[in-house]
């Protein structure tokens, strides 16, 4: 899934991208800036920003450093998302499979 905000039902995921996205425009740098300031590529910047990738315990760790805020907070929030859309998932298989037996 590569939205930021995934809905379904009264379940609601935030990839931690978007956290990252909100602290770019806080600290008013560029994407390019910001993965300068990171050590990565804008490329791997711009795939977490729009929910393309995760944050690994490396990124985290660079986050810290860049952001002040903890690498388990950053681990945290990755992990959170990571079950919300298992959650999701399972819960849109149970419906699918109550569908087919009402058929």
């Amino acid at each position: 899934m590569s939205n930021k905000i995934v809905e379904y039902k009264d379940l609601i995921a935030f990839h931690p991208g978007q956290y990252v996205e909100e602290l770019i425009k806080e600290y008013n740098v560029t994407q390019k800036e910001f993965a300068e300031r990171l050590g990565i590529s804008e490329m791997k910047l711009g795939k977490l920003v729009n929910s393309e990738e995760s944050i690994s315990h490396d990124i985290a760790r660079k986050l810290a450093k860049v952001t002040n805020i903890s690498i388990i907070t950053w681990l945290n929030l990755q992990n959170a998302y990571d079950v919300k859309i298992a959650e999701i998932l399972l819960e849109d298989l149970h419906r699918k499979e109550e569908d087919d037996t009402q058929l």
